[in-house]
């Protein structure tokens, strides 16, 4: 469930996110998450301490790392753009 969390969050919005870095496809996303080169969105978030509700997320490359550049709605329903290691 978690992983299908993960994919359509990241196929839902994978280029919705302003591009700070060369973003990867869904499918690259995928086979990142699953060959363990990227953590899954949600252990991710919860490492980096961000709550609120996601609206956008694209796994992206930043030079040699992996960063995902999210969306996120605060309490207050502001929109922050986060970005946080993936790996």
């Amino acid at each position: 469930m978690r992983r299908l969390l993960v994919v359509a969050a990241l196929a839902l919005a994978a280029s919705s996110v302003p591009a700070l870095a060369q973003c990867v496809s869904p499918a690259e996303a995928r086979r990142a998450v699953s060959a363990g080169d990227a953590v899954p969105l949600s252990l991710a978030l919860q490492q980096a301490g961000i709550s609120g509700q996601v609206v956008r997320v694209a796994l992206c490359r930043k030079g040699r790392r992996l960063v995902y550049q999210i969306g996120v709605l605060d309490r207050k329903g502001r929109l922050r753009q986060v970005v946080i290691p993936a790996n």
